[in-house]
């Protein structure tokens, strides 16, 4: 008799129940290391093999050689726990040193499939004749192409109506930069991405492990990783970006900066919202709250495509803030491409769609600040709390965070927009520095005195825009 001995934790039950449910054809269940993935899906596969008999697996990873020297670790450990016992209850069986299969008592099979791209077969003609059950796709992130994922699913037939079953598909793997981000967690414009009706992620940390002495070990080995690790294996960050050297704003660091601060919006604190006008990818619209010198970025809107649209999405969320806000952007939004209507630049456009609010007052410079000077200045807050400003991030911020970790650095010391095409639109725009222009405008024109100081210090030579006749308005 089989002691299926499964003590999930919250987030595997969560995910066994999307696995075992009636609608849900694909769960992605992924973040951090050590958030019981491998467990999650070995019991889970064993358990299908034995409740259906006849039935047909599989389990896949970009190469065979990491199935043998991981997967099937995990398999043996569980079908020991659950007390099955090979040559009796199920059979390993394997070719030429490679994974195979298991076979079970009941006539299931578990299969071992490679999915690494080859040249010679680009259509996956190897899966061809493949009929299954159900797959699971461990590591997904570590080199497994998106069409051999998608052919194996396509594979999911075998016994389906006997078995009164739908297809399923669970995909594992660590945050990575991937077509499992883009298909699951973020779409290429880095919004989070709307699920289908029959799809569902789960992600779990390290904390979420039942195993509380294993949780207490690993998370001190993960803490010791270096950022770019540390952030996707330990916090499950899947916009974590690795340095490779360049980077505009080099002491941004998620650990130091960045944390769960929408819950400190206080509506009797002033807003401070910033703007950088584009087409594409977007009109970047930021909201900060300052409370003496701790400037904190709560929110951000980045879907729109014109500045009317930016507004009213800032005043379903907003509309009933009772202190001033200040509007701080781009200068050249006086003149900007993303206006709509004759005789209104990007600004008055603002201040129109904020006008039910009890008071809004425009802050914006005659001319940008020096690219380079300022990114030096903000780095140095960054990375010293440079003049004891100190810079806080909301975690949902997804754009504004990738934005300080991918922008790059020009051999003028300016920031690096190389531009992109969208692969749909055939549109060409620069992907990154939206954001972070917009938090510049804001950081120098907040913390004026902060900045005058650090250009006098830094150049005998004024910056652009140091200038006394800055435009401010109250409406």
């Amino acid at each position: 008799m089989v002691n299926i001995n499964f003590q999930p934790s919250w987030k595997q039950h969560l995910a066994w129940q999307a696995l075992e449910d009636d609608t849900t054809e694909e769960v992605m269940y992924g973040g951090a290391a050590g958030g019981g993935k491998s467990f999650l899906g070995a019991s889970w596969k064993i358990y299908r093999r034995l409740r259906y008999p006849g039935s047909r697996g599989v389990t896949a990873r970009t190469r065979l050689i990491d199935i043998k020297e991981s997967t099937l670790v995990t398999y043996f450990k569980v079908l020991a726990a659950w007390g099955l016992v090979m040559g009796k209850d199920y059979w390993y069986k394997s070719r030429s040193g490679a994974p195979e299969a298991l076979v079970f008592a009941n006539g299931s099979r578990e299969i071992f499939k490679e999915l690494a791209y080859s040249p010679s077969d680009e259509d996956y003609q190897r899966l061809g004749s493949l009929e299954i059950t159900d797959c699971w796709i461990e590591e997904a992130n570590d080199g497994v192409p998106e069409k051999g994922a998608d052919i194996i699913k396509s594979r999911i037939r075998w016994m389906l109506p006997e078995f009164g079953l739908i297809p399923k598909l669970l995909v594992t793997c660590n945050p990575g930069y991937t077509w499992v981000r883009l298909k699951y967690v973020y779409d290429a414009d880095n919004n989070p991405v709307e699920l289908k009706p029959y799809q569902k992620v789960i992600q779990a940390l390290v904390t979420d492990n039942p195993d509380k002495a294993f949780v207490a070990t690993y998370k001190k080995s993960l803490e010791q990783l270096k950022d770019y690790d540390r952030q996707r294996l330990l916090g499950g960050d899947w916009n974590a970006v690795e340095k490779t050297g360049g980077e505009f704003y080099p002491s941004f660091d998620t650990q130091l900066h960045v944390s769960d601060y929408a819950s400190t919006y206080d509506v009797d604190l002033p807003l401070h919202i910033t703007l950088d006008f584009n087409l594409t990818p977007g009109v970047t619209l930021n909201i900060w709250q300052v409370r003496g010198k701790q400037a904190t970025q709560i929110d951000e809107i980045n879907q729109h495509n014109n500045t009317i649209t930016a507004c009213q999405a800032f005043m379903r969320r907003y509309g009933k803030h009772q202190a001033e806000v200040f509007i701080y952007g781009d200068p050249a939004g006086k003149q900007g491409d993303t206006r709509n209507e004759q005789g209104h630049n990007d600004f008055t456009i603002v201040v129109r769609e904020l006008k039910r609010l009890p008071k809004v007052t425009l802050r914006v410079e005659a001319a940008a600040p020096s690219v380079s000077m300022r990114g030096l200045w903000v780095d140095a807050i960054l990375e010293k709390q440079q003049d004891g400003i100190e810079l806080r991030f909301d975690r949902k911020c997804n754009v504004t965070t990738t934005d300080y970790q991918k922008v790059k650095k020009a051999s003028d010391g300016t920031k690096d927009k190389k531009k992109v095409t969208d692969p749909k639109t055939k549109v060409s725009y620069e992907p990154y520095g939206h954001a972070t222009d917009a938090n510049d405008y804001f950081l120098c024109r907040c913390f004026q005195n902060e900045w005058r100081a650090f250009q006098r210090a830094g150049s005998n030579k004024p910056a652009v825009g140091n200038r006394s006749d800055v435009h401010q308005r109250a409406f």
